[in-house]
């Protein structure tokens, strides 16, 4: 039998049950864009990508007064968004704030004044390095926000401005050393997650506060063991420590103590402003009080909602389900009442997402008690949110994409607002011939303005005057398009607010009118676009020829790596797994000495983990195993 027959074995059965993904990768190489996460097409500004917001479910004259602050990232153009209550876009971030993903914009009190507080960073799986982002109302960046001391760069699962903007709570994820010995990893140094949190001054960068996980609460606690979730990391190396801990939201009362989410413990944690000791524990594996109706699992965003001597109320989004493991059908934002007297905790409301069959996010999300009662969620690792009543109806139900582009979002909020940017408005103006014949089309949008209520467009046949009046439009959706029969080669446009008032005047701009060689594929408000490979859309064109002579190349440099890109991605796979099939097959031999080795090991240890394999068999009863994507952002 030739020594190769195995690997050639394995390699075959890794193709058989790979190909499907062919057509997928080959698709992706072509057309980056689909229909499963639509995005604006703008005249003035065709750099922006926005995602198109979809509303299943919309009662305008319900929902409450503001904007809708989303931050989708993955397969799509990452930033802060900002839309109105009917799904107009009014801000997109995705050029100011690039390349780096952003998470959780909102609204937040800094020096007296609304700013608009985000993170921004590098990506990974399940965390992120970066730092807190702080703009004014031009959306000109006056401050960021960094950890403090001997700590990593902030993480995205908190990052809030406090008491008027003094303080920030920011979440820092740290890899530490540690004997995880009595969790199965004997072979050398183990490497674990520390969850930390700061408080620190906005202006100084100094630490007035910091906690860590390591120092009060012990990894038996957990219900996320190594190597057994795309988050949890395995503990072998410090590229993927064991994240046994998980902090993802912190809140601050007046009192000066804080409260805590840990995803991996199922728990919420007060914690002493003092000395950072567990006050209590809500649900979790040591839980101070006895729950009456109440479970959760995986979740985020707990808050603060009222607190006295005998009683506290408190919110969170209950994710029920990691992408492995559920312990409700469905995730809700959840209201829950503490009795300190009795020491039990109650459910008293829930909010589910207006779904046919209700809906499970296996990562991320929100829950917003608005001003007026109502309640804002974001559905997290789907990427939609809800408006609701506090009785629980919905009165809005918008996507920001389908489940199928992998688009994620790590929290929706809402908030009033307003913005004046820096910038000033943009204009692009077209004529289909140049001639009052045909009339001109006028476009003009002001990333970020909210106070614009309508547009003055000024002409003339020269960029330096004399002007004329030309019409007025009201303000509609981003961009406002305006056709006249006039046709003015040079044009500028004024943004007006509601009293009457002048913001701003965008730059002069000269009329585009097509060629006689385009004209074929314009009309009266535009020229067609492109096809996907580069081909026009126009019949018997003529062939560009460079200054040089030579003849343009049939097709674009994205046309020719999509029809190479799958192939050599297949070969390379192909490669890559008969070198790993051969080791594979030359290692066996050593697994198994390794295996006689832990299996002579696997009883003591067993004896050792008591508690902690009772705590996994309780939740192994509880859990049923569910099929998802893995979550990128948690």
């Amino acid at each position: 039998m030739s020594p190769f027959a195995p690997s050639l074995s394995c390699a075959a059965a890794f193709l058989k049950k790979s190909l499907f993904l062919l057509p997928f990768i080959t698709g992706a190489l072509a057309d980056l864009d689909n229909f499963t996460s639509p995005t604006y097409f703008f005249h003035t500004r065709p750099e922006l990508h926005a995602p198109i917001l979809h509303f299943d479910i919309l009662y305008p004259q319900l929902v409450s007064p503001g904007y809708i602050f989303v931050a989708p990232y993955r397969n799509i153009d990452p930033g802060p968004y900002i839309y109105d209550n009917h799904g107009e876009l009014v801000w997109s971030g995705a050029g100011l704030t690039g390349p780096h993903t952003s998470h959780a914009p909102k609204v937040c009190e800094y020096k007296g004044k609304d700013h608009l507080c985000f993170f921004q960073g590098e990506q990974f799986q399940g965390f992120a390095r970066g730092h807190g982002v702080i703009m004014d109302e031009t959306y000109s960046t006056v401050k960021t926000v960094e950890s403090g001391g001997a700590t990593p760069t902030g993480d995205m699962h908190e990052y809030r401005l406090i008491e008027g903007g003094k303080s920030a709570l920011i979440t820092i994820y740290q890899t530490r050393q540690y004997d995880l010995a009595p969790y199965g990893i004997e072979g050398g140094m183990g490497w674990i997650v520390d969850s930390v949190f700061q408080e620190v001054d906005v202006d100084t960068g100094a630490v007035n506060f910091e906690w860590r996980a390591l120092d009060h609460i012990s990894p038996s606690f957990t219900y996320t063991m190594a190597a057994t979730t795309d988050t949890s990391g395995d503990g072998l190396t410090p590229g993927s420590p064991w994240d046994y801990f998980h902090i993802n939201s912190i809140d601050k009362n007046a009192d000066g103590d804080y409260l805590i989410s840990a995803r991996h413990t199922a728990a919420v944690y007060k914690l002493s402003g003092k000395d950072g000791s567990v006050m209590w524990e809500l649900n979790g594996a040591n839980p101070t009080f006895q729950n009456i109706n109440l479970h959760f699992s995986s979740q985020h965003h707990a808050r603060w909602r009222k607190e006295n001597g005998t009683h506290t109320v408190l919110t969170l989004f209950d994710n029920a389900s990691n992408n492995f493991n559920i312990t409700n059908p469905c995730s809700r934002g959840m209201q829950i009442a503490i009795d300190h007297v009795t020491n039990t905790a109650t459910m008293t409301r829930e909010w589910l997402a207006p779904e046919e069959n209700c809906l499970l996010a296996g990562s991320q999300g929100n829950m917003q008690t608005l001003d007026d009662g109502h309640v804002f969620i974001g559905w997290g690792d789907k990427p939609y949110f809800s408006e609701h009543l506090a009785t629980g109806e919905a009165v809005s139900y918008g996507k920001i994409a389908q489940p199928e582009s992998g688009v994620m979002n790590y929290r929706a909020s809402k908030f009033q607002w307003k913005g004046t940017p820096v910038d000033n408005p943009a204009l692009f103006t077209y004529s289909r011939t140049g001639t009052n014949v045909a009339g001109m089309a006028l476009y003009v949008s002001w990333n970020g303005a909210t106070e614009v209520r309508k547009w003055d467009f000024y002409g003339s046949h020269s960029a330096e005057g004399p002007w004329e009046r030309l019409a007025t439009a009201t303000k509609t959706g981003f961009e406002t398009m305006l056709r006249i029969p006039d046709v003015k080669m040079f044009t500028y446009a004024e943004a007006v607010d509601a009293g009457g008032r002048v913001l701003r005047r965008s730059a002069v701009t000269k009329t585009f009118v097509p060629s006689a060689a385009l004209m074929a594929a314009c009309d009266d408000y535009g020229c067609m676009q492109q096809g996907p490979l580069g081909d026009g859309h126009i019949e018997n064109k003529v062939p560009y020829v460079a200054n040089g002579g030579a003849q343009a190349l049939p097709k674009t440099m994205g046309s020719f790596l999509a029809s190479i890109g799958g192939p050599l991605l297949i070969a390379m796979a192909i490669l890559v797994t008969l070198a790993v099939c051969l080791y594979k097959h030359r290692a066996r031999k050593g697994m198994s000495r390794a295996r006689r080795t832990v299996s002579q090991t696997a009883v003591s240890l067993q004896e050792m983990m008591v508690p902690q394999g009772a705590r996994q068999q309780w939740m192994g009863k509880r859990y049923a195993r569910v099929e998802g994507d893995a979550e990128a952002g948690s």
